[in-house]
Order: C-alpha cells, then sequence, then structure tokens
C-alpha cells in the first residue's frame, strides 16, 4: 500500500521550494491550477513528484479531487496538505502510521495564530458545519484542511468538490463503519503569498454546508411557515366553539403536528422511529415557544414589540432546528 501526498496550489512556488525538499520519501502529487509562477520548474527537480497542470478549472476542492484521480492504487494512503508550510510536515509519518490502523485521520489545529477576524471567521465555520453537518460533529475541527485517508474506505462517486473545504465532503462520504481518529498540530505562519480567503470562498463553503445538509434546514424553516398557516386556520376554525384559551393551545398542537408529520417524511425522511421522534418533538416544540416568549418579552424593553418577536421567533427557529436535528430524529435511532 503506497503512501501519497495531495498538494492543490495557486501561486505557491516559493513555498513549494521550501517543503518538497522535506517530503523527498513520499509519492508528491502536486495539482497546480496555472499558476505560471514556477511551479512547473520548482516540481522538474523532484523525482518523486508528480505535477498536475489543470487549465481552466480553479479551486482547492476540485484540485484535490484531480490528484485524487492521479493516484493508481485503489488501497492507497492519502495525506493532503497545503503549501503554505501552514500544516507541519513534520506531523506526516504520525498520520500515516493511524491510517494503518484508522480509515479517516484529520488535523486538529492547536492554536490559531491567524489574525483576529480570521479565527473568529473559523469558528463560525466550524460551529455552522458541526450543527449542519451530522457527521462533523464527530470532528473537533472541520474546518482543517490537513487530512488523511485510506481510498477504499471512501465512497468517491459521491464526492462533489466545491471552493475550499474538501475535508467535509470526504469525511461525510466516508463508507459505511470507518474509523475516525486525529493528529493534533500547531498551525504555522504563511511566509511566502497570501490566503486565498475572499467573499466567493465563504459563499462557496455556505453552499457546501447546505448541500451536505441535505437543505435540511431550508426545509424545516418552510415547514415551520406552513405551521403558521395552519395554526391561524385552526384557530379561525375553532373560535365559534372554544373557550379562547382552550382555542389557542389546540390550534398550536395541531400545528405542531403538522409539523411533525411534514419534518417526519420529508426534512428527516423518517430517520427516527415515530414513537421516539413525536413525543421528542412536541417537547422541542414547547422549549422553542419557550425561548421565543422569553426573549421576545426581554428584548421588548429595549425595542418595539414586533421587532423583539420576530427576533424572539428567529432565536427559537434556530434552538428548535439545533434539537430537531440533535434530539428528535438524532441519527441513532
Amino acid at each position: 500500500m503506497k503512501n501519497y501526498i495531495i498538494i492543490p496550489t495557486y501561486k505557491e512556488a516559493d513555498n513549494l521550494r521550501e517543503l518538497l525538499p522535506i517530503i523527498k520519501k513520499y509519492n508528491v502529487i502536486v495539482v497546480d491550477d496555472s499558476s505560471l509562477d514556477g511551479t512547473e520548474d520548482v516540481c522538474k527537480k523532484y523525482k518523486n513528484v508528480k505535477l498536475l497542470t489543470r487549465k481552466g478549472e480553479r479551486g482547492l476542492a476540485s484540485a484535490v479531487v484531480s490528484g485524487i484521480k492521479g493516484v493508481d492504487e485503489k488501497d492507497a494512503k492519502i495525506v493532503v496538505m497545503d503549501a503554505d508550510m501552514q500544516h507541519d510536515p513534520d506531523k506526516l509519518p504520525e498520520f500515516f502510521r493511524k491510517l494503518e490502523s484508522y480509515d479517516f485521520v484529520y488535523g486538529s489545529r492547536e492554536k490559531l495564530t491567524m489574525p483576529f477576524y480570521r479565527r473568529v471567521i473559523s469558528k463560525t465555520a466550524k460551529t455552522i458545519a458541526r450543527t449542519l453537518i451530522s457527521k462533523a460533529d464527530k470532528i473537533d475541527d472541520p474546518m482543517s484542511g490537513f487530512f488523511g485517508f485510506k481510498l477504499s474506505s471512501v465512497d468517491m462517486q459521491k464526492v462533489k468538490p466545491i471552493g475550499y473545504k474538501i475535508m467535509l465532503e470526504i469525511a461525510v462520504n466516508l463508507k459505511n463503519g470507518a474509523k475516525i481518529t486525529k493528529v493534533n498540530y500547531k498551525f504555522g505562519s504563511r511566509e511566502f503569498g497570501k490566503s486565498k480567503l475572499g467573499f466567493k470562498t465563504m459563499l462557496d463553503f455556505i453552499l457546501q454546508v447546505l448541500r451536505l445538509n441535505d437543505y435540511r434546514i431550508l426545509l424545516f424553516g418552510l415547514v415551520g411557515l406552513s405551521g403558521i398557516a395552519v395554526n391561524e386556520t385552526a384557530a379561525f376554525l375553532l373560535h365559534p366553539y372554544l373557550p379562547l384559551y382552550a382555542v389557542f393551545a389546540l390550534s398550536a398542537e395541531i400545528s405542531i403536528l403538522t409539523n411533525f408529520l411534514l419534518n417526519h417524511n420529508f426534512t428527516f425522511k423518517r430517520r427516527a422511529r415515530l414513537s421516539k421522534s413525536l413525543p421528542r418533538y412536541n417537547l422541542v416544540a414547547l422549549f422553542g415557544l419557550f425561548i421565543n416568549v422569553v426573549f421576545a418579552v426581554y428584548l421588548s424593553l429595549f425595542m418595539e414589540y414586533l421587532l423583539a418577536n420576530l427576533i424572539g421567533i428567529l432565536i427559537a427557529f434556530i434552538f428548535n432546528y439545533i434539537l430537531s436535528e440533535k434530539f428528535a430524529w438524532r441519527v441513532h435511532d
């Protein structure tokens, strides 16, 4: 079983001059997006380096997939790393050693030595990924770009690269029973070149997370909106026959039940048994109502009541979705 390192690059020739001499004992595939900065000349100096130059394509994730296609052994062990020396090459032996016993190994950054705004972006993206992608909550650092895997343990047919965060794609498409572990490393500082982070990178990440989430959060929101219509209709129909308090209580429960049925069958596709998910969802809905009221009442002390109520609804929606994902329809049921 061969060991491969895949390095996606764009204008990283100066960094490659430092990195490639350190990793001469590995099979290295550099996937370059037509940098025209001397990358080809640098790679030609090393017999262990195979250079794939892409024309008309751009993006780290798709570059990694192109590199994987260049691996000629189905049982290969592959580590993906950046060229900018922020991923510690001294950790490579540990990655490959752990891949003897595990199917997927990710690098967990011990300390983010980067500007404050980058740390905020990274932590926000991490929270979003771990909230919306069920398999990501098993990974301490889902935004890491330093990771390794056994090629035979990944269903590459399902991998659809977008943007810069390919590790999430690989992790989500691990085959059943795959074993995961991590390697801790210190996140280094870039000496040459500049970061590729930009607005399009962040937009690609959001689109990627929504797709890996199977758009459940959007469906959950649409179901919630339909529940408002059901609640109002039920209240209108029941009003002539019941006391007002009973109308409100019964119409709320009717909307909870319709929301449950829609979410159970479409949003979460019956991934948990009805006998467990129904009572759990009722608890979630009641908790969401409590959150809504508490925040709305508190915020109304400082702002117009309708705006306070809207913010309360949005906060309750976030709580409702997270609890539905992680509790009412948790995967292991």
